[in-house]
């Protein structure tokens, strides 16, 4: 039996598992059809590591993808479907004799879902819980290439080959960020090496899997090298547009971020810290993540003029008036339901972020959106 790793988009609380859970040693932990109720169960089960069978866990995704599922579009269910997917071919490339195939039509899924409801990939990047960081960070730098790529004109061609860069840009390093994410204190020198290898690393992965594209393979080895030539793994000063703009992605994303020793800034926080790293106007790429993505996102917590908390749904016209829901007062007594709030208003205009450890009240995402099923 080979033991694949599960990260926390394989497992969800209130579902029955659908596989026997091991240990790294291979002994049983928990049997199919387990119901995890607590995310303090399954928090402490991440921590000490969590395995499954790497066959049954392919069969599941198989029968997931049949075609009995519901056709109606479920953003929320298709962006975990992505992240399930990338998990298994990151994991299973030396295994995978068609990777390149599959993992293009991965990317074409993602980039279909982008198109749909670029919001929700948004909001789901913002709301990131930090046991699922590893693979959902590569995808929601993907939907932040891909709203840029497409505002910038970029061909089909281009954006494709952007999509599978950034979604494979950590291959070489995915149960080392696991880890990282999980981890209170700062790399050691081991892991800083292998931080530094993973460029080079990944690309070497990829092409031994049997991708031949070289825009591919030199977008994930470059995507942290900077025009400064401080970057790595080998301090290039001149890197091209695929690479750059999956650094800025990747640097936004883990800006806004949390982990296990620090919190995530707060995304006005966070673009202003973007921007003036990568040189303000000089630097049009993080100029346009900033344009496109607001500096009040779907998924961010913010103040009202009233005093009422709200979470950001969608984007606004302008990055100042966004489309938000208001659950709860000034006293911070929740809602029954959230309220829609017009923010254009001045007695609804945001006053300011609300970090996300201050909010105790819990929002149902997919009726927020309308996507609810029943």
């Amino acid at each position: 039996m080979q033991l694949l790793r599960l990260l926390a988009e394989h497992v969800q609380l209130e579902k029955p598992l659908p596989w026997n859970v091991y240990d790294a040693g291979g002994t049983l932990l928990l049997s199919k059809g387990y119901l995890l109720t607590a995310s303090q169960q399954l928090d402490a089960l991440f921590a000490r590591g969590m395995y499954a069978d790497a066959e049954a866990l392919k069969a599941h995704w198989r029968g997931s993808n049949s075609p009995a599922r519901p056709q109606a579009f479920d953003p929320f269910s298709a962006w975990s479907e992505v992240q399930t997917r990338l998990s298994l071919l990151l994991r299973e490339h030396r295994q995978t004799a068609d990777f390149t195939e599959k993992f293009s039509q991965l990317a074409q899924a993602a980039r279909r879902s982008c198109e749909k409801d670029p919001d929700v990939g948004i909001f789901m990047m913002m709301q990131l819980d930090l046991t699922r960081y590893a693979v959902a960070h590569s995808v929601h730098c993907g939907i932040v290439c891909e709203l840029i790529a497409s505002k910038l004109g970029w061909s089909e061609s281009e954006r494709e080959v952007l999509a599978k860069a950034a979604l494979s840009m950590n291959i070489g390093m995915v149960e080392l960020q696991a880890t990282l994410a999980a981890q209170s204190g700062p790399p050691n020198e081991r892991q800083r090496g292998e931080i530094r290898e993973h460029p080079e690393r990944g690309r070497i992965m990829l092409a031994t899997a049997g991708v031949s594209d070289s825009d591919w393979l030199t977008a994930v080895a470059e995507h942290h090298e900077t025009p400064d030539g401080h970057g790595y793994p080998c301090g290039k000063q001149s890197v091209g547009q695929l690479s750059e703009l999956i650094r800025v992605a990747d640097v936004f994303g883990a800006k806004v971020s949390a982990r296990a020793g620090r919190c995530a800034l707060q995304p006005d926080q966070a673009a202003r810290a973007l921007f003036l790293s990568m040189g303000g106007n000089t630097n049009p790429l993080a100029a346009m993540l900033i344009k496109e993505v607001g500096i009040y996102p779907p998924g961010s917590f913010v103040r009202l003029a009233n005093g009422e908390t709200a979470i950001v749904v969608r984007r606004g016209e302008r990055a100042n008036t966004p489309s938000v829901a208001a659950f709860a007062n000034p006293s911070g007594v929740a809602y029954g339901e959230p309220l829609r709030r017009d923010t254009a208003k001045a007695e609804f205009a945001v006053s300011g972020c609300v970090p996300r450890e201050k909010v105790m009240v819990r929002v149902n995402p997919a009726r927020l959106y309308g996507y609810e099923r029943g």
